[in-house]
Parts: structure tokens; C-alpha cells; sequence
């Protein structure tokens, strides 16, 4: 092979028989190999992210809606399947091969679409309600979580008369309490 022998690539040309330097400083992992600077330089106290001008660090609740509700829906699945298996192998008992395993399976599948359905729509109520109080207040803090889910647990034991939409109130009032004390620990000495 001719080592004079010149190469093409997206970078510019070079001799096939050289190897292509992997890093522009030897010794320096942290650089980067095409731009020859320590990225470490754009923004030496702040942020590893690069934001536009005037955007917050933190995400919005619009920007969490959709994690919040593909998460509960996720979950919700996984842990409808296990009760539908729990549930599938307790009620077939009687029944042996492949009735059985059908009917097992079908638990699994019903149990797990039922309760994903449940909880992605609580998660989009949730998220839609939180939504609403966060721009309506214009701030996003702990008691836009305690009363959205105060809100949704309303509104989605609604249709379970005045005493189950209490209940449901009480149950989201709680569940979004006991994480509010669990995330927000740091936040909330400040007021006791």
C-alpha cells in the first residue's frame, strides 16, 4: 500500500496509514477532540445546560405533565398485571393447561389495562388541574401540589356522590401531603 496515499473523510484529509488523534491534548479526557477547548469554559458556576435567555432551570408543570401521566400509566400497568396475576391464579384453581394459563393471562391483561386506565386518567386530571393553579397563581410551590391533588380527588370520585368525592378529596389530600413532606423537606423547615 502507498503510505503517500491521501484519505477522505468529513474532518479533512489525512494519510491513511496515520492514525487520527482521539484526543487534541494527550492526557486531557475532558476536551473535546474537534472543538480543542475544555467545554468547562462556557459556563465555569452555572448550569451544565445551555437555556435561553429569560428560561428557568427548573421544568414547568407543562413540561412534567406528560412524564407524570406516561409514568402513571407505566406503573399503573405494571402493578394491574401483578394483582391480575395474583387474582388469575387464585380464581383458576380448578382449571388445569393451557384453560388455565389462558385465563390467567387474561387476568393479567384485563387487571393491567383497567388500572392503567385508572390512574393515567387521575395523572391527567392531576397535571391539567396543577397546570391551571400554577399559572393562575404565577408561582409554582408546594400548595399548588396539595391542592391539586386535593382537586382531583374531588373530581374524580365525583360521580360517587357527595360523601365519596370527600373521601376522594381527603385521599389526594394525604397522597400529595405525604410527597410534598417527602421532596420538599429543606423548603418547608423554613415555615416551622
Amino acid at each position: 500500500m502507498d503510505s503517500n496515499k491521501h484519505g477522505f473523510n468529513l474532518f479533512g484529509n489525512h494519510k491513511m496509514n496515520e492514525s487520527v488523534p482521539v484526543h487534541s491534548t494527550p492526557g486531557m479526557n475532558s476536551l473535546s477532540p474537534y472543538l480543542n477547548f475544555d467545554p468547562k469554559l462556557l459556563n465555569p458556576n452555572g448550569s451544565q445546560f445551555i437555556l435561553p435567555e429569560g428560561q428557568k432551570e427548573k421544568r414547568g408543570r407543562l413540561e412534567l405533565m406528560f412524564f407524570t401521566i406516561g409514568g402513571s400509566v407505566i406503573s399503573g400497568s405494571m402493578i394491574g398485571s401483578i394483582s391480575g396475576l395474583y387474582r388469575g391464579i387464585r380464581e383458576t384453581r380448578v382449571l388445569t393447561g393451557s384453560v388455565r394459563t389462558s385465563s390467567i393471562i387474561n387476568y393479567i391483561a384485563r387487571q393491567g389495562a383497567t388500572t392503567a386506565s385508572a390512574m393515567g386518567s387521575i395523572a391527567l386530571i392531576y397535571s391539567l388541574i396543577g397546570t391551571g393553579i400554577s399559572w393562575t397563581r404565577g408561582i409554582d410551590d408546594e400548595l399548588n401540589t396539595v391542592a391539586s391533588g386535593s382537586l382531583t380527588g374531588l373530581l374524580y370520585r365525583s360521580t360517587a356522590g357527595l360523601k365519596g368525592a370527600l373521601r376522594g378529596s381527603l385521599y389526594g389530600f394525604g397522597v400529595s401531603s405525604l410527597y410534598v413532606l417527602l421532596t420538599s423537606k429543606e423548603r418547608l423547615q423554613t415555615y416551622m
